[in-house]
C-alpha cells in the first residue's frame, strides 16, 4: 500500500487573489523504496502530511510551521513551493517571493510545471509588493520591521501599514509608521538623536547667620559707692551692646542691598534689620539713661556700705538686657 501511495501525486490548489499556487502533496513521495528512507526523511514526511492536513483544515499558520520543519529536515526544493503558497495565502507576499526565488534557484528535485507556475506567481507577486529603502543614522543602528530584525537596508513589504523601530547606544529610540501601496518605493530615513545629558540641579544654600554670644559682664563695685559704679557699669555694658548691635544692623543692611528684589531671603533680611535697629536704639537709650543716673548719683554723693554686683546679660541678636544683683 505504501508503495502504491509513493507512485501517486496529488495536488491541492490554494485559492488566492493571484494565479493559483499548488501545494504539492506528492513532493516527498518520490523515494524509490520505503526501506531507503532515513529517519529524518520519515519525520519530514510526517511533518509534510501534517502540514497538508492543517492547510486543508484552514490553519495556514500551522501548516506553514510544519512545512518549514519538513524543509529543514529534508532540504527538498519542492517544499519551498509549498512554503511560498502558504505565505501567499497569508498575504505575506515578501516571504512568498523569497521562497519562490529560492525554489527557482534550485535545480534538483524540481518539476517543469512547478517551475512555470512559480515563475508566473513570482511576476504577479512582485507587482503586489512595495519596496522600503532604509537609511540608518548612525549606520550601526539596529532596525526591526514589524517586530522582525531588518538585516539589510532594503525590504519588500505587502501593501498596508508597517512599523520600523530603530535603536542605538546613547541615542533615543525611534519608531516610524509607514503606509505603502502596491508598487511603491519608499525611502525612510531613521535619524536617532543623542540622549540628553542630565545635569543634576544644585539648590543654593544660604550661609548661616552667626550671632556672636558674649559672656556676661560682671562688675564688682567697691564698697564705698555701689550705686555710682553700678550705673557706670550698666551704662558701659549698654553702650557696648548698642555698638555691636549697630554693626550687625549695618551688615544686614549691606546684605539687603546686594540682593535682588525677587530673592526669597529679602523678607527675612528686612525683619532682622528692623529687630537689630530697635535693639540698638533701646540699648542706646538705656546707656544714656545709665549715664544720667551715674551723674545724678555722683552729684548727690550716694554711698553704701554693702557690696553690689551688677550683671548685664546678653540676649539673642546681640542685645543686652536686665540688671541682676543683691544687696
Amino acid at each position: 500500500m505504501l508503495r502504491g501511495r509513493m507512485q501517486v501525486a496529488m495536488q491541492l490548489t490554494v485559492r488566492c487573489p493571484l494565479a493559483s499556487l499548488a501545494v504539492c502533496v506528492g513532493a516527498l513521495l518520490a523515494a524509490p523504496v520505503a526501506g531507503a528512507q532515513t529517519d529524518p526523511d520519515a519525520e519530514a514526511r510526517a511533518r509534510f502530511d501534517r502540514g497538508i492536513a492543517l492547510f486543508e483544515a484552514g490553519d495556514a499558520r500551522g501548516a506553514l510551521a510544519e512545512f518549514q520543519r519538513a524543509y529543514d529536515l529534508s532540504q527538498r526544493p519542492s517544499l519551498l513551493f509549498n512554503l511560498a503558497a502558504t505565505h501567499q495565502s497569508l498575504h505575506e507576499y515578501a516571504e512568498a517571493i523569497d521562497a519562490l526565488r529560492r525554489f527557482l534557484t534550485a535545480r534538483e528535485h524540481t518539476h517543469a510545471r512547478q517551475r512555470r507556475d512559480a515563475e508566473r506567481a513570482l511576476r504577479e507577486l512582485e507587482a503586489l509588493v512595495a519596496r522600503l529603502r532604509v537609511q540608518r543614522d548612525p549606520p550601526e543602528a539596529t532596525v526591526t520591521l514589524d517586530g522582525r530584525p531588518l538585516a539589510t537596508n532594503e525590504a519588500l513589504v505587502g501593501p498596508g501599514a508597517h512599523t520600523l523601530d530603530a535603536t542605538a547606544p546613547g541615542r533615543v529610540a525611534l519608531r516610524v509608521e509607514v503606509t505603502v501601496a502596491s508598487g511603491d518605493t519608499r525611502a525612510v530615513r531613521l535619524a536617532l538623536v543623542a540622549e540628553p545629558v542630565v545635569t543634576p540641579t544644585v539648590t543654593p544654600v544660604a550661609a548661616p547667620v552667626v550671632t556672636p554670644v558674649l559672656a556676661p559682664a560682671v562688675v564688682v563695685a567697691p564698697s564705698g559707692r555701689p550705686w555710682l559704679w553700678a550705673a557706670i557699669a550698666t551704662g558701659g555694658a549698654l553702650a557696648l551692646g548698642a555698638s555691636i548691635t549697630g554693626v550687625l544692623a549695618l551688615q544686614n543692611h549691606t546684605d539687603f542691598l546686594s540682593r535682588a528684589a525677587s530673592d526669597p531671603e529679602v523678607d527675612a533680611l528686612v525683619r532682622r534689620g528692623h529687630a537689630l535697629s530697635i535693639a540698638a536704639d533701646v540699648m542706646a537709650v538705656g546707656a544714656v539713661a545709665a549715664g544720667v543716673a551715674a551723674v545724678v548719683v555722683a552729684v548727690r554723693g550716694t554711698t553704701s556700705t554693702q557690696g553690689f554686683r551688677a550683671v548685664a546679660l546678653p540676649v539673642s541678636g546681640g542685645a543686652w538686657a536686665g540688671l541682676g544683683g543683691a544687696f
